[in-house]
C-alpha cells in the first residue's frame, strides 16, 4: 500500500516542523518498536475482542514531538472524509488486524520519507494483514489530530498505564 500526502491545513494546521515527525518516530520506537520489535501481534480498536491466540494491543496509540504526531489506528474507527485517498467506508475494515511495530515503524517511516521529507506534506498509510490498520503522521494542532483524538478517545501510550501491552 501506498502512502496517502496531503499539504491540506486539516492536516498541517498550517505549520509543523518536519524535524518533529522525525522526533515522534523516534518515540514510536523508544515507546513499542524495541519492546516488541519483530512479534506478530492482534491489534485491537476499542472494545474489540481478540480473534487469536497472539499478544493484543489496544488501539488507538499517539506519538507526540512538538508540532508533529504519530497515530497507529484501527481504520474501522475513523469517520470517513477526513482521509485523503480513502477508498473503503469505516465499516468495511475489522476491527482487528495482525502487524508487528516493526512494521508499523517502517510504515510511519515511509510516511516520514515520501509525504514529509520528499514533498513538505503529512499523510497516512493503511496495513496490516487486512490493511485493517492506519498509520498516520499529523500536525499537533490540526484538525485531524482534533478529529482523531476526539473520536478514538486517545490515551496514555505508556505500557504501563495499558493493560492490554503486555511484552512477555
Amino acid at each position: 500500500m501506498k502512502p496517502h500526502c496531503t499539504d491540506s491545513t486539516d492536516w498541517t494546521a498550517g505549520f509543523y516542523n518536519p524535524n518533529h515527525c522525525l522526533d515522534a518516530l523516534q518515540k514510536l520506537e523508544d515507546t513499542d518498536y524495541k519492546v516488541y520489535q519483530s512479534r506478530d501481534l492482534e491489534f485491537l480498536a476499542p472494545g474489540a475482542k481478540s480473534k487469536t491466540s497472539l499478544s493484543a494491543v489496544r488501539l488507538p496509540r499517539k506519538y507526540t514531538s512538538g508540532t508533529c504526531t504519530i497515530i497507529i489506528a484501527m481504520l474501522s474507527t475513523i469517520i470517513e472524509n477526513i482521509l485523503p485517498g480513502q477508498v473503503h467506508q469505516a465499516q468495511e475494515y475489522g476491527t482487528t488486524d495482525v502487524s508487528k511495530f516493526s512494521h508499523l515503524w517502517s510504515i510511519a517511516a515511509w510516511v516520514d520519507r515520501h509525504c514529509v521529507n520528499k514533498n513538505s506534506y503529512l499523510g497516512w498509510c493503511a496495513t496490516g494483514r487486512n490493511g485493517g490498520i492506519g498509520v498516520f503522521t499529523v500536525a499537533t494542532k490540526s484538525q485531524v489530530n482534533r478529529i482523531l483524538s476526539s473520536v478514538l478517545l486517545l490515551g496514555n501510550t505508556s505500557r504501563s498505564a495499558d493493560p492490554d501491552l503486555d511484552p512477555s
